[in-house]
């Protein structure tokens, strides 16, 4: 009864430490009485990297606001270490001693692409580092274990007699007009749902297409 009344944080990572995954947002909504040391456990189970291999520190969405890491060792709770319930808390995942995060190995049942609910901006427009608007994308765990085909392209997974609707899709993201011209379009989070937003899902769905290093998403 207890648990259930304890306020929730809602942590928002942005993975900085390389340009495939700058635009990429990992979400963990914890109870406020988690001490620092699990939020980096669970940050490292959720993104596939090695514990103790990165950093963490203050991030807006954009930038980072503090470049004091968050004491990984500390038995401080989030909520004493300054974390806000009912917020969006933004953190910024970086190198730790100028060093690249250790990638778990895949026996460990993670891996950098692994099964992961991720959260994912658009591609960087000209002048801006990613994207605030932050949506969630579903991951299967059986393609996570398919490399990317030598071709270069990622296709779609059939779900049930859907194959006449990814051929369609397919031929939207190989048509560079239209592909760009939706890249260009910007989502209003206050005029409508971003799970509703057809252009707003669609552009989710190229993003992936076009970085994935999956065979098929």
């Amino acid at each position: 009864e207890c648990a259930a009344e304890e306020p929730r944080v809602l942590c928002i990572i942005q993975d900085t430490t390389n340009s495939k995954t700058v635009n990429e947002r990992v979400t963990l909504n914890l109870p406020a009485s988690t001490p620092l040391k699990r939020l980096f456990e669970d940050v490292a189970a959720k993104v596939g990297y090695v514990n103790g291999s990165f950093d963490l520190m203050w991030g807006n969405g954009d930038s980072v606001t503090d470049t004091t890491p968050i004491d990984q060792n500390s038995d401080k709770t989030i909520l004493d270490a300054g974390f806000e319930p009912g917020k969006k808390n933004f953190l910024h995942l970086t190198d730790k001693d100028g060093e690249q995060p250790h990638v778990m190995q895949e026996e460990s049942g993670t891996t950098e692409d692994g099964a992961q609910e991720r959260f994912i901006g658009p591609l960087p427009r000209e002048g801006s580092i990613g994207c605030t608007n932050d949506y969630v994308s579903q991951s299967y765990s059986y393609s996570s274990v398919l490399s990317k085909s030598e071709t270069g392209y990622v296709g779609l997974v059939n779900q049930a007699m859907t194959c006449y609707l990814n051929s369609l899709l397919q031929t939207l993201f190989m048509t560079p007009e239209f592909r760009n011209a939706l890249y260009k379009w910007e989502f209003e989070e206050s005029e409508e749902d971003p799970e509703r937003s057809i252009p707003y899902q669609l552009q989710r769905l190229f993003v992936l297409l076009q970085t994935s290093k999956k065979r098929a998403i």
